[in-house]
């Protein structure tokens, strides 16, 4: 086994590292087997915790993983698939609401601006805020 890993070893195990899946488990063991395939040998913990490049990998990858699974965590599941395919189906047709009605705001505003042009209004002008109301009085 060799006593220092190349540059290139270093960068094939940080993207193993990167690449590493939400669903699995990340630890020092999985990591070392894992980079058997970049390095045709298995390191060490100690071999690849002495390196900061992997190390900083390491940490980032782990609070992506904790991060992902905390989130999860607290996401409310629906009790059964017939549940869910219906929450799906109910959240697919309000974002295709949701476009639409998008997309007939942007029309308006467009008219808008059009008329807006052809009366000599300015885009400044257009801009102006709108005023407070005066409640004191």
């Amino acid at each position: 086994m060799p006593s220092a890993f190349t540059a290139k070893e270093l960068k094939a195990i940080t993207a193993i590292i990167r690449e590493w899946p939400l669903k699995k488990k990340l630890t020092w063991e999985a990591i070392c087997e894992a980079s058997q395939s970049a390095l045709g040998f298995v390191p060490t913990r100690q071999a690849l915790a002495g390196k900061a490049l992997v190390v900083n990998a390491y940490k980032v990858r782990k609070a992506e993983i904790t991060s992902d699974r905390d989130r999860m965590a607290s996401m409310p599941l629906p009790k059964s698939l017939t549940a869910a395919a219906e929450q799906i189906l109910r959240l697919q047709e309000e974002n295709n609401r949701l476009k639409k009605e998008l997309q007939l705001m942007a029309e308006t505003a467009q008219i808008f601006i059009h008329n807006a042009a052809l009366n000599g209004l300015t885009r400044d002008k257009l801009m102006n805020p709108i005023p407070k109301p005066d409640r004191k009085g």
